[in-house]
């Protein structure tokens, strides 16, 4: 009853209908026969300003043939001011990004202060970061581009794509482990702490963190799910969406990145939330309970007594009875603040997961999850309480002030002394 043709006319295909003898002319974006839509793929270069969706729903009996045709709103494709404007905002948050997280690498080296086990997975995080912004550049590259790669070798776009979605899962992993480590300081003697992150066991801890993402990012390409390298659908330096098995590489990497590291996150703060909470309730009834003690000489021989008690227990750590240092509060608290901007920045992806987005949305949803890769010095900074004390002096340039200096800054300071003095 039906033929379906392809007119040279570039996206415009053409419908015989047998029955009328007239040719009905259907729109590029999709096609739709009362069953199933399919959709056709419009060509990116001519997209730009405002395409029109048609689709054609056909119904069937016995002695008739009808055609009832639908019009849907015009879509605007973002303009290519705005492509230019995002790209640059692309390349500034990678200059913030990879001046940031460089700077609180080389804080690491310059001064001993930073030099814990929790920092070793800070500084991990940082690299994944520093390996994100590395990317961003490519990607406006991409923008910018005519629906095409403008390069001859795609090689630089599959890396950039590499190095991305790598640099993501990577601090998601980072996330989740910064968190146990902080429920692990916080709630166990210092003892098993240092048991659990020795210096062996951390360097297997941050392999695993890398292993995992790459893993889920190689491991699909080599069978054939999936593709790396410049998205002709979003003009971008990522997955190819338009891949036949793009749907099976992004399932596996949305199943691979989040539900357990996000599990782990929530799960660890919400534990120390309710252990700290409880911790203090009980600190507070015991100091009620220690000033309601009447003052005479037989009381105070056993609150004396108890009071040492309390004390040995303290340091021993057992029943909740155990001192939390206020400056682990202040590094746990900041290490959480890190985490929600984190998922702030990715809250735009999250919504595109359950709901579709306009082209322009898309655009506007990507720029904001990138920042992530930048804020975090920025919190450091502002917060830490160990790195805000190193970062500020290397702000000002004043290496002198940095505290508890390392080897390598004490040789770099004596060289600078050496020649001042010559």
């Amino acid at each position: 009853m039906r033929m379906l043709s392809y007119d040279r006319t570039p996206g415009v295909y053409s419908q015989d209908c047998k029955l009328c003898h007239t040719p009905i002319r259907v729109s590029s974006t999709s096609w739709s026969t009362g069953l199933s839509t399919i959709p056709l793929i419009s060509d990116r270069k001519k997209s730009k300003g405002y395409t029109m969706n048609s689709t054609f729903a056909w119904s069937f009996d016995e002695e008739n043939v009808t055609a009832t045709s639908t019009t849907n709103a015009l879509t605007e494709s973002p303009s290519y001011g705005l492509m230019v404007f995002l790209a640059c905002v692309w390349i500034v948050v990678a200059v913030l990004g990879v001046v940031g997280n460089s700077t609180v690498i080389l804080s690491v080296i310059l001064s001993k202060l930073v030099q814990t086990s929790t920092n070793v997975l800070v500084i991990n995080l940082s690299v994944a970061d520093l390996l994100t912004s590395l990317s961003l550049p490519w990607t406006s590259v991409a923008m910018l581009s005519d629906g095409t790669w403008p390069l001859s070798t795609e090689v630089p776009c599959q890396i950039a794509a590499f190095l991305f979605h790598t640099g993501l899962g990577a601090s998601l992993y980072n996330l989740a482990l910064i968190a146990l480590n902080r429920l692990v300081r916080l709630t166990r003697p210092l003892a098993t702490y240092n048991r659990i992150f020795s210096p062996r066991k951390m360097a297997c801890i941050v392999t695993f963190s890398w292993l995992v993402p790459i893993f889920v990012i190689v491991f699909p390409l080599t069978i054939g799910v999936g593709g790396l390298g410049y998205d002709v659908k979003h003009a971008s330096c990522s997955d190819d969406d338009m891949h036949p098995r793009a749907d099976e590489y992004n399932l596996a990497q949305t199943i691979s990145f989040f539900p357990v590291p996000m599990a782990t996150v929530l799960i660890s703060y919400l534990a120390i939330h309710i252990y700290i909470r409880r911790h203090f309730r009980e600190q507070l009834s015991r100091n009620k309970s220690r000033n309601s003690v009447k003052l005479d000489p037989s009381t105070a021989r056993v609150t004396s007594t108890s009071s040492g008690e309390a004390t040995a227990e303290s340091k021993e750590g057992r029943g909740g009875q155990r001192k939390i240092s206020r400056q682990q509060l202040r590094i746990t608290k900041n290490l959480f603040v890190v985490f929600c901007a984190f998922m702030l920045c990715l809250s735009p992806y999250f919504i595109g997961m359950f709901f579709p987005l306009s082209d322009t949305v898309t655009l506007h949803a990507s720029t904001i999850v990138i920042f992530n890769s930048c804020v975090n010095p920025v919190i450091y900074g502002a917060k830490h309480p160990q790195f805000k004390r190193v970062l500020r002096p290397m702000l000002r340039c004043r290496w002198e002030k940095i505290p508890k200096p390392s080897k390598a800054l004490k040789a770099v300071l004596a060289r600078r002394q050496q020649e001042d003095e010559v």
